[in-house]
């Protein structure tokens, strides 16, 4: 999963509940993950509420990392779940 923008957040908390489900022995690691995830949502949001006051590109900056890092975070999980699905 890619996250674009931030018209992808309700999929990606959909895949919070998926993970969840499918992997209920991590169900706290999951949490954990996603309070990082909503962490970098609350950081973009910030970021381009800024970017509307001010109009600094400076700001669109910000909120892109902050998009960079949400799919670093997913590229990292979806790894460990191939390698957890692998290894079953």
């Amino acid at each position: 999963m890619q996250v674009l923008s931030d018209k992808d957040f309700p999929e990606l908390r959909k895949h919070f509940s998926i993970w969840r489900k499918r992997f209920p022995m991590f169900k706290h690691d999951v949490s954990r993950i996603e309070r990082i995830v909503e962490e970098h949502i609350k950081q973009h949001s910030i970021a381009l509420m800024y970017h509307r006051q001010t109009h600094s590109k400076q700001y669109l900056q910000v909120a892109q990392q902050e998009l960079d890092e949400i799919n670093r975070v997913i590229s990292t999980v979806e790894k460990l779940e191939l390698m957890a699905m692998l290894s079953r």
